[in-house]
């Protein structure tokens, strides 16, 4: 598989299944004291990532929905609609949490399952986006379980993300890069395929390593750890990276 538009969305489900199972099984250990603890974002506890993964999967299966019936059903109102559901729920109980988290996510999996071949490239309103294919839902849910897994702090690390995970994400990061002005000159090269991927004016360093470590770096989700430079000296300091 590449990281492109030609990957069915049906065929990404098999892997967003196994990212929700494990994602299941570190919800369901935590405790009520645990969801109140900081994440690994700032301003937010475990119960905010919670429930943003939840209202996450719901705005998606709205997504399938709209595309599905017709219906003009937008991924969210607003930022606002986004953040008030999000404060709304950090407030619960670890089992509610946990319970909620499995009943959203459940619900976009048999939706995705369900929908109609013919209805995968029909426009839907995504926020912040505009107006674009509903085929995207699957792929990018798999990021918000991923990468907000990780932001739990409870163990899960960029080393845990799934292969194919990282290589398609590394691709759409680092696209992302060269769009902006605001991107130190580098090249970054994963271990995997040795490929130079210039960002900035690509004039900087040479940053290799493991495609997982350069993507949670990338990302804001590792400190650059394993990663090396030549010449030798200090990781660039990157943009914050926006999913």
């Amino acid at each position: 598989m590449t990281y492109d538009g030609s990957v069915a969305p049906t065929a990404l489900l098999p892997l967003l299944r196994t990212s929700v199972q494990r994602l299941h099984a570190s919800a369901s250990a935590l405790a009520d004291d645990d969801v109140r603890a900081p994440s690994l974002l700032p301003g937010w506890t475990r119960a905010h990532v919670l429930t943003h993964i939840a209202r996450s999967a719901d705005s998606r299966t709205r997504l399938l929905t709209a595309a599905r019936t017709g219906a003009d059903l937008a991924q969210y109102v607003d930022e606002a609609q986004r953040t008030r559901e999000i404060e709304e729920g950090a407030g619960r109980s670890a089992v509610e949490l946990a319970a909620d988290l499995h009943s959203a996510l459940g619900g976009f999996l048999t939706a995705a399952a369900e929908h109609p071949e013919a209805a995968w490239d029909v426009p839907v309103r995504w926020l912040g986006g505009g107006m674009r294919p509903v085929r995207g839902a699957v792929g990018s849910l798999l990021r918000e379980v991923e990468v907000h897994h990780t932001d739990l702090g409870c163990g899960h690390q960029p080393a845990d993300w799934p292969p194919f995970f990282v290589a398609r994400e590394l691709a759409t990061t680092t696209d992302r890069l060269r769009e902006r002005d605001d991107v130190p000159g580098m090249v970054l090269i994963a271990d995997e395929d040795s490929v130079p991927r210039p960002v900035g004016d690509g004039r900087g360093p040479r940053v290799s390593g493991p495609a997982a470590a350069l993507l949670g770096w990338l990302t804001g989700r590792a400190d650059g750890h394993g990663l090396t430079l030549d010449p030798p000296g200090s990781l660039p300091e990157v943009p914050v990276w926006r999913s």
